[in-house]
Protein backbone atom coordinates (compact mmCIF):
# COMPACT_ATOMS: atom_id res chain seq x y z
CA UNK A 1 0.00 0.00 0.00
CA UNK A 2 2.86 2.36 0.88
CA UNK A 3 4.49 1.62 -2.49
CA UNK A 4 1.25 2.41 -4.30
CA UNK A 5 0.87 5.68 -2.37
CA UNK A 6 4.52 6.57 -3.10
CA UNK A 7 4.07 5.90 -6.84
CA UNK A 8 0.87 7.98 -6.90
CA UNK A 9 2.50 10.95 -5.11
CA UNK A 10 5.64 10.73 -7.28
CA UNK A 11 3.62 10.68 -10.51
CA UNK A 12 1.48 13.58 -9.27
CA UNK A 13 4.52 15.70 -8.43
CA UNK A 14 6.39 14.87 -11.63
CA UNK A 15 3.22 15.31 -13.71
CA UNK A 16 2.57 18.74 -12.20
CA UNK A 17 6.20 19.69 -12.76
CA UNK A 18 5.93 18.63 -16.40
CA UNK A 19 2.73 20.62 -16.91
CA UNK A 20 4.26 23.71 -15.34
CA UNK A 21 7.37 23.28 -17.50
CA UNK A 22 5.15 23.50 -20.60
CA UNK A 23 4.00 27.02 -19.70
CA UNK A 24 5.80 29.82 -21.46
CA UNK A 25 7.98 31.99 -19.29
CA UNK A 26 7.72 35.75 -19.63
CA UNK A 27 11.02 35.69 -21.57
CA UNK A 28 9.77 32.96 -23.93
CA UNK A 29 6.58 34.93 -24.59
CA UNK A 30 8.69 38.03 -25.26
CA UNK A 31 10.82 36.05 -27.75
CA UNK A 32 7.65 35.00 -29.60
CA UNK A 33 6.26 38.55 -29.70
CA UNK A 34 9.53 39.85 -31.18
CA UNK A 35 9.03 37.60 -34.23
CA UNK A 36 6.53 40.20 -35.55
CA UNK A 37 8.70 43.26 -34.78
CA UNK A 38 9.82 45.52 -37.58
CA UNK A 39 8.53 46.75 -40.94
CA UNK A 40 6.94 44.37 -43.40
CA UNK A 41 5.63 44.42 -46.98
CA UNK A 42 2.20 42.71 -47.21
CA UNK A 43 0.50 40.88 -50.03
CA UNK A 44 -2.97 39.39 -49.35
CA UNK A 45 -5.42 37.52 -51.53
CA UNK A 46 -9.06 37.61 -50.43
CA UNK A 47 -10.65 34.56 -52.02
CA UNK A 48 -14.22 34.53 -53.27
CA UNK A 49 -16.55 33.77 -50.34
CA UNK A 50 -19.83 34.93 -48.83
CA UNK A 51 -18.33 38.27 -47.75
CA UNK A 52 -16.10 38.72 -50.84
CA UNK A 53 -17.96 38.55 -54.16
CA UNK A 54 -14.82 38.09 -56.28
CA UNK A 55 -11.20 37.35 -55.48
CA UNK A 56 -9.13 40.46 -54.82
CA UNK A 57 -5.46 41.10 -54.06
CA UNK A 58 -4.22 43.87 -51.78
CA UNK A 59 -0.78 45.19 -50.96
CA UNK A 60 0.38 47.28 -48.06
CA UNK A 61 2.80 47.59 -45.19
CA UNK A 62 2.89 46.57 -41.54
CA UNK A 63 4.82 48.11 -38.66
CA UNK A 64 5.14 46.24 -35.36
CA UNK A 65 6.68 47.50 -32.11
CA UNK A 66 6.75 46.38 -28.51
CA UNK A 67 5.04 48.87 -26.17
CA UNK A 68 4.22 49.32 -22.47
CA UNK A 69 7.46 47.94 -20.98
CA UNK A 70 7.63 45.29 -23.73
CA UNK A 71 4.47 43.57 -22.44
CA UNK A 72 2.38 44.27 -25.55
CA UNK A 73 3.01 44.21 -29.26
CA UNK A 74 1.34 46.94 -31.31
CA UNK A 75 0.92 46.13 -35.00
CA UNK A 76 -0.28 48.70 -37.54
CA UNK A 77 -1.41 47.41 -40.93
CA UNK A 78 -1.70 49.94 -43.76
CA UNK A 79 -3.46 48.95 -46.98
CA UNK A 80 -6.92 49.96 -48.26
CA UNK A 81 -7.93 50.35 -44.60
CA UNK A 82 -5.87 50.82 -41.45
CA UNK A 83 -5.96 48.12 -38.78
CA UNK A 84 -4.33 48.04 -35.35
CA UNK A 85 -3.58 44.81 -33.50
CA UNK A 86 -2.59 44.62 -29.86
CA UNK A 87 -1.06 41.28 -28.82
CA UNK A 88 0.06 40.08 -25.40
CA UNK A 89 0.71 36.84 -23.56
CA UNK A 90 -1.56 35.96 -20.64
CA UNK A 91 0.47 33.99 -18.10
CA UNK A 92 -2.64 32.71 -16.29
CA UNK A 93 -4.25 31.04 -19.32
CA UNK A 94 -0.89 30.45 -21.06
CA UNK A 95 -2.27 31.83 -24.30
CA UNK A 96 -1.82 34.93 -26.39
CA UNK A 97 -4.59 37.52 -26.72
CA UNK A 98 -5.10 39.56 -29.89
CA UNK A 99 -7.38 42.56 -30.23
CA UNK A 100 -8.02 43.92 -33.74
CA UNK A 101 -9.33 47.44 -34.31
CA UNK A 102 -10.24 48.54 -37.84
CA UNK A 103 -10.62 52.04 -39.24
CA UNK A 104 -14.31 51.36 -39.96
CA UNK A 105 -14.92 51.05 -36.19
CA UNK A 106 -15.22 47.26 -36.07
CA UNK A 107 -13.12 45.11 -33.75
CA UNK A 108 -12.48 41.44 -33.01
CA UNK A 109 -10.80 39.38 -30.31
CA UNK A 110 -8.73 36.22 -30.78
CA UNK A 111 -6.84 33.80 -28.53
CA UNK A 112 -3.64 32.17 -29.73
CA UNK A 113 -1.43 29.21 -29.04
CA UNK A 114 2.21 28.96 -30.08
CA UNK A 115 3.52 25.74 -31.64
CA UNK A 116 7.29 25.80 -31.18
CA UNK A 117 7.90 22.70 -33.30
CA UNK A 118 6.10 24.13 -36.34
CA UNK A 119 7.00 27.79 -35.66
CA UNK A 120 3.30 28.61 -35.97
CA UNK A 121 0.80 30.76 -34.10
CA UNK A 122 -2.82 29.61 -34.34
CA UNK A 123 -5.48 32.17 -33.44
CA UNK A 124 -9.10 31.31 -32.68
CA UNK A 125 -11.86 33.91 -33.04
CA UNK A 126 -13.98 34.61 -29.96
CA UNK A 127 -17.60 35.26 -30.99
CA UNK A 128 -18.95 37.58 -28.29
CA UNK A 129 -22.17 38.10 -30.29
CA UNK A 130 -23.03 34.37 -30.22
CA UNK A 131 -23.83 34.53 -33.92
CA UNK A 132 -22.18 31.17 -34.54
CA UNK A 133 -19.23 32.59 -36.50
CA UNK A 134 -15.96 30.72 -36.06
CA UNK A 135 -12.57 31.84 -37.24
CA UNK A 136 -9.00 30.68 -37.36
CA UNK A 137 -5.80 32.45 -38.33
CA UNK A 138 -2.64 30.40 -38.82
CA UNK A 139 0.58 32.39 -38.99
CA UNK A 140 3.54 30.29 -40.13
CA UNK A 141 6.91 31.92 -39.55
CA UNK A 142 8.84 30.55 -42.53
CA UNK A 143 11.94 32.51 -41.49
CA UNK A 144 12.86 35.71 -39.66
CA UNK A 145 12.08 37.48 -42.94
CA UNK A 146 8.76 35.85 -43.99
CA UNK A 147 5.37 35.06 -42.45
CA UNK A 148 2.71 33.11 -44.37
CA UNK A 149 -0.83 33.55 -43.05
CA UNK A 150 -4.16 31.85 -43.73
CA UNK A 151 -7.37 33.23 -42.22
CA UNK A 152 -10.77 31.57 -42.45
CA UNK A 153 -14.10 32.70 -41.03
CA UNK A 154 -17.13 30.40 -41.21
CA UNK A 155 -20.80 30.69 -40.32
CA UNK A 156 -22.57 28.28 -37.95
CA UNK A 157 -23.30 25.95 -40.89
CA UNK A 158 -19.63 25.76 -41.90
CA UNK A 159 -19.97 27.98 -44.97
CA UNK A 160 -16.86 30.08 -45.69
CA UNK A 161 -17.52 33.74 -44.99
CA UNK A 162 -13.95 34.92 -45.53
CA UNK A 163 -10.73 33.29 -46.76
CA UNK A 164 -7.45 35.22 -46.82
CA UNK A 165 -3.99 34.02 -47.81
CA UNK A 166 -1.20 36.48 -47.19
CA UNK A 167 2.53 36.86 -47.07
CA UNK A 168 4.58 39.35 -45.07
CA UNK A 169 8.19 39.97 -46.07
CA UNK A 170 10.50 42.03 -43.88
CA UNK A 171 11.62 45.31 -45.40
Amino acid sequence: MKKLLFVFVTISILGTGYLNAQKLSKNSAFDILTKWEGKWKNNAVFEESVWITESVETRGTTEANLILSNNYLEIMVYNDNTTKYIICHDQTSNQFNRWEFKSDGSNTFWTGKWNEKENTMTWNFIDFSNSGISGKIIENFKSDEMIKTRAIMKDKNGKSLLIINSTKEKI
